[in-house]
């Protein structure tokens, strides 16, 4: 192993039914019987994401059932707050950008002092005491635009938080789109597995539309039949 990584990123086989405790730093893989598997731990946020699933089994491993803890799940009104924030800046033809992040077990909603375009939103500050570095959530908006992650997206979320997207946020069917991105593997989840929110909530949830539930942004993205959510 690269000794950079060494501490960063972990590699397990699974031999039993019961997950190892996670003992890496960062990112870590694990081998079971039915594919690839990444897992990462950060307050707030769990996940076992799938990498690659396997269409013939190994033999003699158990395996693995993918999942997304959100501790506390993060309440309707912050989702609501963001929601009008961006019908705000989509009136003056703006994207906004938002942070959250889980001190306490308690989230907290932060609009970080950024650039803002018709079609971009960046933090000014990054550093250590940022609350771009401290969020574990990630949401912009898209102002009249569908929420779908861009091109630009895919190269600036390559850390482990939860990113989303708002888009046709000034017609009447305003649209969320979430995925929890772990050093550049993504799992486009739904946005009821992150916010306290009920299935017939007004936002249109397009984030499993696609063929596409979990994929790499550093490769194209390949269509996958099984079904991860209920």
């Amino acid at each position: 192993m690269n000794p950079l990584l060494e501490g960063i990123i972990g590699y397990k086989i699974i031999t039993t039914s019961s997950l190892p405790t996670h003992t890496s730093s960062g990112l870590e893989y694990l081998y079971a019987g039915n594919g690839i598997f990444a897992r990462a731990i950060r307050p707030g946020i769990e996940v076992l994401m799938p990498i690659c699933l396997c269409s013939q089994t190994i033999k003699g491993l158990p395996h693995l059932t993918s999942y997304l803890k959100v501790t506390p799940l993060i309440p309707k009104p912050l989702l609501l707050e963001m929601w009008r924030s961006s019908y705000q800046a989509g009136n003056q033809f703006h994207e906004i950008l938002f942070h959250l992040h889980c001190a306490d077990a308690d989230w907290d909603l932060q609009v970080p002092e950024q650039i803002q375009t018709p079609t971009s939103c960046q933090p000014t500050h990054s550093g250590s005491d940022s609350s771009h570095q401290k969020a574990a959530v990630d949401i912009h908006s898209h102002g009249s635009l569908p929420a779908f992650f861009s091109s630009t997206d895919n190269a600036d979320e390559s850390g482990f938080r939860i990113y989303g997207v708002l888009g046709r946020v000034n017609t009447l069917k305003p649209e969320i789109k979430i995925r929890v991105g772990l050093f550049r593997h993504c799992w486009d989840v739904p946005a009821r597995a992150v916010f306290d929110i009920d299935r017939d909530f007004f936002m249109v949830d397009v984030s499993l539309s696609s063929g596409c539930k979990f994929y790499s942004t550093d490769v194209s993205p390949v269509n996958v039949m099984e079904k991860l959510w209920r």
